[in-house]
């Protein structure tokens, strides 16, 4: 008794790991007690172990059935494992021998509200404050419940006095930011979201929520607490960086010298040398953490924004070939020059030049490949120039780089220009082709994407695993009612087909880190450098390999779920690749598709023809230029919003979107037929939240939000309502036989 309660203190103290200690001493030298095995399910389950915790409850069940207590920490267990038909069955039977048993009943409510029925979960838990009135839980999960009747004023009652009976209660500020979000008052929602944060800093769902809620938001003045977790969300991934773009823009413009440099440029003057140095000069900006976080971190899309360092670059350049003042040169303005460097490194060298500063490269070019070779000291600023204008992979002997001493800032743009690339040689070299290579359109695809690898990536956001495929369907689609679960043991497999460079592999793997993944891909450029950001992230449940989706006839696997998000509609034939893929899917298993919409890309359509008719080609001189073509009638074109997509803003990405060697379309009657002659159901369309409750406005009599005529109807109201492209899940359709 005295080591039962010396280990019922520790669990109450937090003391987790010496509780779990304890309970395995107990275990080992009492196996037949009921008590140290829940005790060790408990410390488990509080350390958010629950696969471990699992067994350890069953044993102490196995030992006394009828503990209301451990039949309770059973059914919370399976509930975070997404187990919520056994759940529901351990809850109620534990309610059954304690019907006024309240974190049952509060458990219980919680398991109804993720089955789809609230109804009952605000009986059940309106039933548990009646009991327990001053139960922060209770009110919380109470709001989970009339959040998903869409009462949200009532929810945000709920959470609002779950907060005033327990302050630090950071689930429930979580909670209130998500209802704050759902009523479109972002602001207040930010805050909530921040507060969990404060209270949890390592919960990595709210600062992927945090995230989410800020790329909804702009800012007209400094907040210095907004711009610190704007650097710390892109330093430490909580989202895709590109996500919050317009928000970082916005507080970077805010900078007093981005500021006056922008105005400007507005009036048509144009940035020197000289205004670079000094105390108010622009290589000062290498002391905007948040601007030298974007500028590593993924392509600038913004187009004043790309011009104001289009003409810092310059200058930059200027300054080093032209005005001897090199010897200017600073830890800061290294720092600058470095970050430009690795922007345009990531965004394919995509910004203007003129030809005064192509000579000017080309002879600093030459100049550093003679100095190179003669194994030279070489001055980092003359470096940093040429890298912010042309990998330095062009340079002779560029392995020998890696040799030499240098700064930090310009040790990683060496790294990312000449380290990273030989490793992707390597990988190149030794990647596994499954399939042939014979198809046309998949020959010039694969050139395509060998010369510009889709898309450069740096980091990936912040994914939350799924403890199965199924509970992530839930979660997606929680109205759509599935007619045949998909295997939930351990040997789950997963096709990622068109995986590029590996950024949607590395997040489907992430999503299931228990689940083996392939990953194909037909360009080997793509492959490597998915390879190498997967070595790079510690991921070790994905494999990758060269295959022709038209060609998968020689593949000998089947899978479980298959993604394949905008790949199809790149083919000589969508539906016969569509069919290719269907043919390696279980019976009841499902597809994540991408397509595009005939309808959302009429303006891409628009200017693919102009270029087509133009004869213009996809080198990176052509593109550079069509791009500034574009940008300069962006305000009076009907076609000027495509600056605004983050492809725009690199060349690989500006390819993707307008020069892509294959293109198709679909609309959504085409697709009601490819799925009704693929004998697939849709399960449901990855929308935005705001567009989904606009849909239940319009339709309130399709609550799955899967009819495909309904859709139609609204797509031609709101023709930008799938302006990425059509993406959605389906259910391969389980025959008798099978």
């Amino acid at each position: 008794m005295a080591e039962q309660d010396a280990l019922v203190a520790l669990f109450n103290a937090g003391r987790l790991s010496e509780g779990e200690t304890m309970a395995r001493d107990v275990i080992r030298r009492y196996p037949k007690a009921v008590f140290g095995w829940k005790a060790l399910g408990t410390v488990l389950l509080a350390g958010d172990r629950q696969r471990e915790a699992l067994p350890a409850l069953q044993q102490a069940l196995e030992l006394n059935p009828r503990d209301s207590e451990c039949l309770n920490s059973l059914g919370k267990t399976l509930q975070d494992l997404v187990q919520l038909d056994a759940a529901l069955d351990a809850i109620e039977h534990a309610l059954r021998l304690r019907p006024d048993y309240g974190s049952a009943l509060i458990n219980r409510g919680n398991v109804l509200v993720q089955l789809g029925r609230p109804d009952e979960a605000l009986v059940c838990l309106d039933r548990a404050l009646a009991l327990q009135p001053d139960s922060a839980s209770a009110h919380n999960d109470r709001g989970h419940a009339l959040k998903a009747l869409g009462r949200l004023d009532e929810a945000l009652a709920a959470y609002t006095h779950a907060i005033a009976l327990k302050p630090g209660f950071a689930e429930a500020h979580h909670n209130l930011g998500s209802v704050l979000r759902d009523l479109g008052r972002f602001e207040e929602s930010l805050a909530q979201y921040g507060r969990a944060l404060d209270l949890k800093p390592d919960w990595p769902l709210a600062k992927s929520q945090y995230a989410h809620c800020l790329k909804r938001l702009s800012f007209t003045q400094d907040r210095p607490e907004i711009r610190a977790r704007l650097v710390q969300a892109l330093r430490e991934s909580w989202c895709r960086p590109h996500e919050i773009m317009v928000t970082c823009v916005s507080c970077i413009g805010l900078n007093p010298r981005i500021g006056s440099a922008l105005a400007r440029l507005g009036y048509g003057e144009t940035l020197a040398a000289a205004d670079l140095f000094g105390a108010a000069g622009l290589v000062r900006l290498a002391d905007e953490p948040l601007l030298m976080s974007l500028l590593e971190a993924c392509p600038i899309a913004d187009a004043d924004l790309e011009r104001l360092l289009t003409q810092i670059r310059r200058a930059l350049l200027e300054a080093v070939t032209l005005s001897a003042a090199v010897h200017r040169f600073d830890a800061a303005a290294q720092r600058l020059l470095a970050a430009l460097a690795r922007q345009c490194h990531l965004n394919d060298y995509a910004w203007a030049e003129t030809s005064a500063e192509t000579a000017h490269i080309e002879a600093l070019h030459g100049a550093l490949s003679l100095v190179q070779h003669q194994g030279a000291p070489i001055a980092e600023p003359y470096l940093l120039a040429l890298a912010a204008y042309r990998p330095l992979l062009t340079l002779p002997q560029p392995a020998a780089l890696l040799d030499r001493d240098w700064s930090e800032p310009v040790r990683a743009v060496v790294i990312e220009q000449v380290c990273e690339p030989l490793q992707e040689a390597d990988d190149r070299r030794t990647m596994p082709r499954l399939t042939t290579m014979a198809d046309p359109v998949s020959t010039q695809v694969r050139a395509q994407y060998e010369e510009h690898p889709y898309p450069r990536w740096t980091r990936a956001g912040i994914v939350t695993p799924a403890p199965t495929i199924a509970a992530y369907i839930r979660l997606q689609f929680p109205k759509t009612r599935l007619p045949a679960p998909v295997r939930q043991d351990g040997n789950v497999s997963i096709l990622v087909a068109g995986c590029g460079t590996g950024l949607h592999a590395l997040e489907v793997a992430q999503r299931y880190p228990e689940a083996r993944i392939l990953a194909i891909d037909l360009s080997l450029t793509s492959l490597a450098y998915a390879q190498r950001k997967t070595r790079e992230l510690g991921v070790t449940n994905v494999r990758y390999a060269q295959a022709d989706i038209l060609n998968l006839g020689e593949l000998d696997e089947s899978f479980d779920l298959i993604e394949s998000v905008g790949v199809l509609h790149h083919l000589r034939d969508p539906i016969a690749g569509w069919k290719a893929l269907l043919a390696h899917l279980h019976p009841g298993g499902f597809m994540s598709i991408g397509l595009y919409s005939e309808l959302a890309r009429r303006a891409v359509v628009r200017v693919r023809e102009q270029i087509a008719r133009d004869g213009c080609q996809p080198t990176a001189s052509a593109m550079r230029a069509f791009r500034q073509q574009l940008l300069a009638r962006r305000e009076t074109s009907d076609d000027g919003h495509l600056t605004q997509s983050a492809d725009f803003y690199s060349l690989s990405g500006c390819r993707d979107l307008l020069f892509h060697v294959s293109e198709q379309r679909f609309t959504l009657p085409q697709l009601a037929d490819a799925l009704r002659e693929l004998e697939l159901s849709l399960v449901g369309f990855i929308l935005d939240q705001r567009v989904m409750a606009r849909y239940a406005e319009r339709f309130p009599d399709d609550p799955s939000a899967t009819n495909l005529e309904s859709w139609h109807r609204f797509e031609q109201e709101h023709p930008q309502t799938f302006a990425g492209m059509y993406q959605f899940w389906v259910q391969k359709t389980v025959t008798p036989c099978s």
